[in-house]
């Protein structure tokens, strides 16, 4: 296994191979070992994958023809004499790919989201620190992402089943006219379907909550069959553990904040609202002080930036304000 570990031309061939969905099961028990073996290889790995992750991204982006773009790429390389010169660029896969990863680097940065592309199946995650990411998917329809979101869809037959999964996380959807093809969310255990609608939806290990803004959504659990119907200003909510699934009004009217920023609080502890606020500004807020934690905030705040809104809230509540890095404190006078 160790003159397996060193052989770096042999390991990148498979590296490649199993980025391009064609490594044979022998093969990717081979790489699976080498990568388990070091936390370094495994690694190496990762900055393969995340460069062709960026790349689909970026051709997300651009919508242009990946594979038409590198096989032009390669016909250049090919018919370049002073790179068939040299041995270090023969003609071979695992040398252009290299050539792919320079030219990648070149004009590739970090945007918070990661997007990959296998089989015309395409999953995109936001980080924790992501603010809103914006995806338009095949039909036109609009989501935006909050951060520590993960979704996915077929690309290849989204048009003809227009189907989007809600991994973790939270987005908000705002669904194309298609008469003839009916939108659909799979949350698990759970399938919201759309009928002209614009609506939030969240998922973690505590609950599904489905909350509509415009038009109304069925949502369905698979197993039991119950089904609730969701109209504007409506939540749904399912509980993972107790299998309830119930439609009622929806209490929160920040629901939307971590897109918008506009906060409406009415005599709402300051605990609560901190964590509204972290939740919008993915930033920590402590609260500092038992007379502090005890008082209530009745306040409108819109603000794109969390150090203007915790000026408001301190001259409102009568307290002071620190930062510190990432984390900010409120504190008693």
């Amino acid at each position: 296994m160790k003159n397996f570990e060193t052989n770096e031309e042999l390991i990148f061939g498979l590296i490649i191979d199993d980025l391009d969905n064609t490594i044979t099961p022998a093969n990717k028990e081979l790489l699976r070992q080498w990568r388990q073996a070091d936390p370094a290889n495994e690694k190496t790995y990762q900055e393969f994958l995340n460069v062709q992750v960026n790349l689909d991204k970026l051709v997300g982006r651009l919508d242009i023809d990946a594979q038409r773009s590198w096989e032009s790429l390669d016909k250049k390389i090919e018919n370049t004499p002073a790179l068939e010169e040299l041995p270090l660029f023969k003609k071979e896969k695992q040398n252009h790919y290299w050539l792919k990863i320079a030219a990648s680097l070149l004009i590739l940065c970090s945007i918070g989201y990661y997007f990959v592309q296998k089989n015309q199946h395409v999953v995109i995650s936001t980080d924790q620190q992501a603010t809103v990411t914006n995806i338009v998917l095949p039909d036109g329809t609009a989501v935006k992402l909050n951060a520590a979101t993960t979704i996915s869809y077929n690309k290849s037959n989204f048009r003809r089943d227009r189907k989007l999964e809600l991994l973790k996380g939270e987005a908000f959807v705002q669904v194309a006219e298609d008469k003839n093809v009916q939108f659909r969310v799979d949350l698990g255990e759970l399938e919201a379907k759309d009928i002209g609608t614009r609506f939030n939806i969240s998922k973690n290990e505590h609950k599904i909550a489905v909350i509509v803004e415009e038009g109304k959504v069925a949502l369905r659990h698979h197993s039991s069959k119950k089904e609730v119907l969701l109209t504007a200003g409506k939540i749904g909510l399912y509980n993972p553990a107790t299998k309830e699934l119930i439609a009622a009004n929806n209490p929160d009217l920040n629901y939307k904040a971590w897109i918008d920023k506009n906060f409406v609080f009415t005599a709402v502890p300051i605990a609560e609202v901190a964590s509204q606020l972290e939740k919008a500004y993915s930033s920590r807020i402590d609260i500092r002080g038992d007379q502090l934690k005890k008082r209530k905030l009745t306040a409108s705040l819109k603000y794109q930036t969390l150090d203007s809104a915790l000026a408001v809230i301190s001259a409102s509540l009568q307290c002071k304000v620190a930062k510190s890095q990432n984390t900010y404190t409120l504190y008693d006078n």
